[in-house]
């Protein structure tokens, strides 16, 4: 897998100018489920969430950088092995934000001229948006494309009311391997769900995407969404390709990743190349051995909760829990937002989020203090 193939679309798509900087980048998950698929009863996770990839990251070749006094302004027992986010706080993202021992990390980051870096992937909308790219391609559609992106948050609106409608959906014509032969159905359906929540759509970006579902209803052919048996149900086979998609993007630079047995292996069955020439800017440790993964952990859990908080909850309730913020949750929250905001100005490649308009917007303006 040519690294060069990986990055280019993402490059021009996006500005990003300073993605060939050199860094040293260390990388830590959360949620990551191995694989997503439909079963006899629904989804083999229940509310699967976000997976994140996050971590700490600083310019240039790696340095020494002591944990041991973050340890010890956290007051961790010496025989606390690792540091993991059960050592900061507990509960759900609204509850961690209230942790002392939060802004004492989230300050030595800072203080150590270390930057924040994810990459966070809503799975269920990571399973959907094939939907519209296939209806615009079979509907000869391509105008359309600029406004993509809102099209398939209207559908991500539309079929997370009703996730259980949704998943028997999947099951009963083999999403993601459709027949051809059933493409027409499978979008009559999807047309009848879509009308049915008209209400809760954006008027013309609803209107537009029921238009596309008709559109396609006409159509013989869906790329995309046409597979095999072996193909049918599984939403996310893995997610190795966004580790890969991290190294690529940032070729130049070092990248110290949690040791992920699957994700290793997986590595070493299709390895990465540049020029024919095999990848060797990575590496996996384990993080009893390399301290800074374990700040990762904690990064990625916090990440994690927090995408997958806004998600699952409403724009209105978005707005109220962000009001009734404790002083302790707001002088936490503002530490997290500045580090955000520094990662961006760093290299906009750091935050790359592949989420709804909606959801992205709601985590903007969650951020707000």
């Amino acid at each position: 897998m040519d690294i060069d193939n990986l990055r280019r679309t993402d490059v021009r798509l996006h500005g990003l100018h300073r993605a060939d900087i050199p860094y040293t980048l260390y990388y830590d998950e959360t949620n990551n489920i191995r694989r997503l698929h439909v079963t006899a009863d629904g989804l083999n996770v229940d509310k699967p969430g976000c997976f994140v990839l996050a971590g700490i990251a600083h310019q240039g070749a790696c340095r020494p950088i002591d944990i041991a006094p973050l340890r010890i302004a956290l007051k961790l027992q010496p025989t606390t092995k690792e540091m993991k986010l059960a050592h900061i706080g507990k509960g759900d993202f609204l509850d961690l934000l209230g942790f002392r021992r939060l802004g004492i990390l989230l300050d030595w980051i800072a203080e150590n001229d270390l930057f924040l870096h994810y990459q966070c992937l809503d799975m269920i909308y990571w399973s959907l948006v094939d939907i519209v790219d296939a209806a615009l391609m079979a509907a000869e559609r391509e105008e359309l494309l600029l406004v993509a992106p809102a099209l398939k948050d209207m559908l991500n609106i539309a079929l997370r009311r009703d996730i259980e409608a949704t998943t028997d959906l999947f099951r009963f014509f083999n999403y993601p391997a459709l027949d051809p032969r059933d493409g027409p159905q499978f979008y009559h359906v999807l047309l009848q769900m879509v009308r049915e929540e008209a209400d809760q759509l954006h008027p013309l970006y609803g209107g537009l995407l029921a238009q596309v579902l008709e559109d396609a209803i006409q159509r013989e052919s869906f790329p995309f969404i046409e597979g095999s048996d072996e193909d049918r149900h599984i939403l996310i086979e893995g997610f190795d390709i966004f580790f890969r998609h991290r190294i690529a993007l940032l070729r130049n630079s070092t990248h110290v990743l949690d040791l992920e047995e699957v994700v290793r292996r997986q590595f070493m069955a299709d390895p990465l190349m540049r020029d024919r020439v095999p990848v060797d800017s990575f590496r996996f440790v384990d993080s009893q051995e390399e301290p800074l993964i374990q700040v990762c952990d904690v990064v990625a859990g916090l990440l994690g909760k927090f995408f997958s908080y806004v998600v699952g909850t409403d724009l209105d309730t978005v707005r109220a829990d962000h009001a009734a913020l404790s002083e302790p949750q707001r002088d936490n929250l503002a530490k997290l937002a500045r580090l955000i905001d520094q990662a961006a100005e760093e290299n906009e490649a750091f935050a790359h989020r592949v989420m709804s308009l909606s959801d992205t917007y709601k985590a903007d303006i969650f951020m707000q203090i």
